[in-house]
């Protein structure tokens, strides 16, 4: 009977290592679609170091997170679309973001911001929001959020 019981035991061990093992999903990442904004004329940045309304209460200092005409440029050159749900639950948010304007050749103009975990938004003038994540984008000031700067510091 004993024996019966650890085999058991050791069956059922065996089917939980085996289950955990046979997982390969290192995180979850939401589907991408193509961006299609080919006809940019001109994207101005027009604040950096913002910090949202929504993070007003948290102790984050978003004053030197900036991202470079170059930065910019790269962002919207790669990255890509995400359908509004996946932005909203699937991606890392940040209070901290730049944000600026960009002119379309058809005449449209949008606002746009990115924030510090390679996600941003682009509002157009007719309500139309576009959602966007870079998990390609290289600036520098993506892999050093400035909370973990700070908390560093503080040490």
């Amino acid at each position: 009977m004993v024996m019966k019981m650890i085999r058991n035991m050791f069956l059922l061990l065996t089917i939980f290592f085996i289950a955990a093992c046979a997982t390969t999903n290192d995180g979850i990442e939401p589907k991408l679609y193509s961006l299609d904004l080919k006809n940019i004329n001109k994207i101005t940045i027009t604040e950096v170091g913002v910090k949202s309304v929504a993070g007003k209460d948290l102790n984050i200092s978003c004053e030197n997170f900036t991202l470079t005409q170059e930065n910019i440029n790269e962002y919207f050159n790669i990255a890509k679309r995400v359908i509004k749900n996946d932005y909203r639950h699937m991606l890392d948010w940040s209070p901290c973001y730049v944000k600026g304007d960009i002119f379309l050749d058809n005449g449209d103009v949008g606002k746009w911001g990115i924030h510090q975990y390679r996600g941003g938004t682009i509002n157009f003038d007719n309500d139309k929001t576009i959602y966007m994540y870079c998990p390609k984008c290289k600036a520098k000031m993506f892999d050093n959020p400035e909370y973990l700067s700070n908390e560093k510091t503080n040490k």
